[in-house]
């Protein structure tokens, strides 16, 4: 009955058909649409994340190379003096127990690594008759909750000497010489190439040797450091707050170096890549809205339309079927019969 019907209005049923499938299309392409969009957007987001991603990577190995070979730019001195009176004279007259530095590397701090105590004091090497700075230093104490690096200066061992530019190239001293300084004999260890004019004139001997000389067991008078490359507007500030919460009796000095313009460059960098994201995001909302506006404004009435064609259809269908609905009354069909067999052929 079904298939008859249709053979005999074919078009009412082609156009019932079309308007019911041209709402549904409509209304599924403009779910598909926003979810593309939504997707695409997030490509899009992914791409911006994942480029940003590899530059900071590369920035922070760049940072990290460029401060190691920089050597120590944090210096860690006993308070008492002057921070101006330190820097004239190039070294710390006060002095904090060699424990402080344990104490540094067992706390958990991570805004510092490769720790370095040191005792520093001006001498004369009475055998070549000239003023150097004479540093005691062991080798660096390791942050025990961070992973075995390679050290920025290697161990001293006990006899033995190292000597800054100035002094093993004026004295034409090279590596495995022996050097009197003042009656004690070393084994020169290592010669370093021009650093500074602090270093130029420094020479380093064994953390316990200086110690002894001075007559100041288990005391130094600085920790050096290597600050992090953290992304941090006030780098020093923060390095201050975690130091002065472990060692309250220190002062802190950072070096500027070209490592810092890197640290700013890679901070700037991820900036730009927050703001572009700001855009794409604000920008594809935008769009998006537009485009979920359309459809919102765009479905309702296609759907609309289609509803009142198909009412147009059946209410058609039902005026053209009066007298067969009053044929079937009168055989006694009810009401409800009669509705579903009309809804049905409509």
């Amino acid at each position: 009955m079904l298939l008859a019907e249709i053979k005999h209005r074919k078009f009412n049923f082609l156009i019932a058909t079309m308007t019911a499938a041209a709402a549904i299309c409509i209304w599924l392409t403009a779910e598909e649409s926003l979810a593309n969009f939504d997707q695409n957007t997030e490509a899009q987001l992914s791409f911006l994340e994942n480029e940003t991603n590899a530059e900071m990577i590369q920035l922070e190995n760049d940072i990290r190379k460029t401060m190691k070979g920089l050597g120590f730019n944090v210096f860690l001195f006993p308070k008492g003096e002057e921070i101006w009176q330190i820097k004239e004279r190039g070294y710390s007259e006060q002095t904090i127990s060699e424990d402080s530095v344990h104490k540094l590397a067992e706390s958990g701090i991570v805004t510092v690594n490769h720790l370095l105590p040191q005792l520093s004091k001006r001498v004369s090497w009475e055998e070549q008759n000239r003023s150097i700075l004479l540093i005691g230093v062991e080798g660096q104490v390791p942050i025990a909750h961070r992973s075995k690096k390679k050290p920025i200066m290697n161990p001293l061992a006990l006899g033995t000497i190292n000597l800054g530019y100035d002094l093993h190239k004026s004295l034409g001293l090279k590596k495995g010489d022996q050097v009197t300084l003042n009656d004690q004999t070393y084994t020169l260890a290592q010669t370093y190439p021009p650093r500074n004019f602090r270093d130029d004139s420094s020479a380093w001997i064994h953390l316990d040797e200086a110690q002894k000389l001075f007559e100041q067991p288990n005391r130094i008078n600085a920790i050096l450091a290597l600050g992090c490359n953290c992304a941090s507007i006030d780098r020093l500030g923060e390095i201050r707050s975690e130091i002065s919460k472990i060692l309250p009796e220190v002062q802190i000095i950072e070096l500027g170096s070209s490592a810092m313009v890197r640290a700013e460059a890679r901070n700037k960098a991820g900036d730009r890549a927050r703001k572009a994201r700001a855009t794409i995001i604000k920008s594809r909302e935008a769009a998006r809205f537009e485009r979920a506006r359309f459809s919102s404004v765009l479905s309702p009435i296609i759907i609309s339309g289609a509803f009142l064609a198909l009412a147009y259809l059946s209410f058609a269908n039902v005026r053209e079927r009066l007298p067969e609905i009053g044929t079937l009354r009168a055989i006694g069909v009810s009401n409800l019969k009669i509705a579903i067999i009309l809804l049905t052929r409509a």
